[in-house]
């Protein structure tokens, strides 16, 4: 059995082999046939048809054409490229001024804060010096304080006298010239009295 299987692949092999061998011989026939005969065969090629001509001239230009296309569309992937590049410089831009813009906003609404908060301070100062004052025309004998009232500015008087109690106010203007202690006397009912430098 062992003998049977060798031969058989021994014949296989033959089987295989022999078609090449005879094949090499017949190109070893082939090389030996002199050149002046292989370059009459060479000659011998039939001519190209117009048709051909046609076909290998179109596929020329297509080839061109698709050479060209390639490039452009490399062209093409380069400036989106750019402009993906661009799009994010921008945007990051933009998200870098939104951010100054917010910082800007914050320091204004901070700074009128702080011009808010120190008008405040200064008309409560202003309004504490007027207290002031008040109390002391009120510690006053009301003779005394309505002369000294007939001599000072009107809008101090109408100031000072808002923050005065209305009992004492009322006995200092009794002795006040009546023109001016009709002035002060609308400016307090009408609550005219302003706070200003």
């Amino acid at each position: 059995m062992k003998y049977k299987n060798i031969t058989a692949a021994l014949i296989m092999a033959a089987v295989i082999l022999l078609p090449s061998s005879f094949r090499a011989e017949e190109d070893g026939d082939k090389k030996e046939e002199p050149a002046a005969a292989q370059a009459a065969t060479e000659e011998k090629k039939p001519e190209e048809s117009p048709q051909d001509k046609e076909l290998r001239r179109t596929l020329a230009a297509l080839e061109k054409k698709k050479k060209t296309l390639d490039e452009k569309e490399t062209r093409l992937e380069e400036r989106e490229k750019k402009l993906a590049l661009l799009k994010q410089e921008i945007e990051t831009k933009l998200e870098t001024l939104r951010i100054l813009d917010e910082k800007v906003k914050q320091a204004l609404s901070n700074l009128k804060k702080e011009k808010e908060a120190q008008e405040q301070m200064r008309i409560q100062a202003q309004e504490q010096k007027y207290k002031d004052l008040a109390k002391v025309y009120e510690n006053m004998k009301a003779k005394k304080a309505a002369s000294i009232v007939n001599n000072m500015d009107l809008d101090v008087a109408k100031k000072m006298f808002s923050f005065m109690r209305p009992q004492v106010a009322g006995q200092i203007l009794a002795n006040v010239d009546p023109v001016k202690a009709a002035e002060i006397s609308r400016a307090l009912t009408a609550k005219e009295v302003l706070m200003k430098k």
